[in-house]
């Protein structure tokens, strides 16, 4: 049984369905959509950003450090928001942010990476991967070398995530101590059977949806199966250990089942927590959502024990 602030936060996303298809001129759409998006955590006056926030310029991108009173500088996450590579910005997931720096003491990097249809695969590969190689030697207090770095994201951050890892593996990078994947878009075909059994329980995310992110992101489908876009077909052979993090109600579901699975039978080390009648991002509806903050606190275990 899942606690009752869990019914108002769905109330609330069903709430942000409605609003992204209250205006109907296709002229606004995307402008609309980013606007939304912006309020998607949005269902209690208590979700807000409990942290410091300041502006960097990570090699050029666009970027924000989320600190707390017992962040280390030197403890350094780099998390991309969600938004299917389309919609989602760094100032709609402050709250997110900051209470992750919170729950794992790290200095939280939130990027502006590309986005699409102005630009499309692999351009947010490429951001991330200047991000990333930025943020090894930089951090909230000015230039120095990292003590420990992690990667996170969730949706299509989520997947991104993993791609970015994928290719500093495969670009013989300095790996990120672990990787956090929450709620990850990792296959770009919407063909998982959670797509049909959980569509009617997940109030925001559908297959319909999901074919038009990846037809807007990444449009010439002989790429969609390319690992830098869909990371379920990477090779996790010497990959940074991961935590997955997914909800039941999630029409996503498969892809982190899959992603698990794929990753361990490669030898990856991977956790994979799957939190019963959550919807998509559960953790970003803390503090009041009890069960994001207890996700949030696995997260710091799995950082701190790293």
């Amino acid at each position: 049984m899942s606690s009752k602030e869990n019914k108002i936060v769905i109330d609330h996303m069903n709430t942000i369905v409605e609003k992204f298809y209250s205006i109907e001129d296709e002229r606004l759409g995307m402008k609309h959509f980013r606007y939304v998006m912006d309020d998607y955590f949005a269902a209690d006056e208590s979700i807000k950003c409990c942290g410091n926030v300041s502006s960097a310029s990570a090699d050029g991108i666009y970027a924000l450090w989320v600190t707390n009173e017992n962040s280390d500088p030197n403890k350094r996450i780099l998390y991309f928001h969600g938004g299917g590579y389309v919609i989602g910005s760094v100032r709609g997931y402050l709250p997110l942010a900051s209470h992750l720096a919170k729950a794992t003491g790290a200095s939280v990097l939130l990027v502006d990476y590309s986005l699409s249809p102005e630009n499309i695969f692999p351009s947010a590969l490429e951001d991330a991967k200047t991000a990333y190689n930025w943020i090894l030697d930089n951090g909230p207090e000015g230039k120095q070398r990292f003590d420990k770095v992690f990667i996170a994201g969730d949706s299509a951050g989520g997947g991104l995530s993993v791609a970015t890892g994928l290719a500093i593996k495969d670009d013989n990078g300095v790996l990120p101590n672990g990787i956090i994947p929450i709620s990850p878009w990792a296959e770009m075909d919407p063909i998982s059977k959670s797509y049909d059994e959980n569509k009617n329980l997940d109030p925001f995310v559908s297959k319909e949806g999901i074919g038009w992110f990846a037809s807007v992101y990444n449009p010439n489908e002989s790429e969609r199966k390319n690992p830098y876009a869909s990371p379920l077909y990477g090779d996790f052979n010497d990959f940074p250990p991961m935590l997955i993090q997914v909800g039941t109600r999630e029409v996503l579901l498969d892809d982190s089942k899959k992603l698990s699975e794929k990753a361990k039978l490669d030898g990856c080390d991977v956790e994979l927590e799957i939190w019963d009648d959550m919807i998509h991002i559960f953790q970003g509806f803390a503090p009041f959502l009890p069960e994001a903050n207890r996700a949030l606190k696995s997260i710091g275990s799995f950082i701190n024990d790293k």
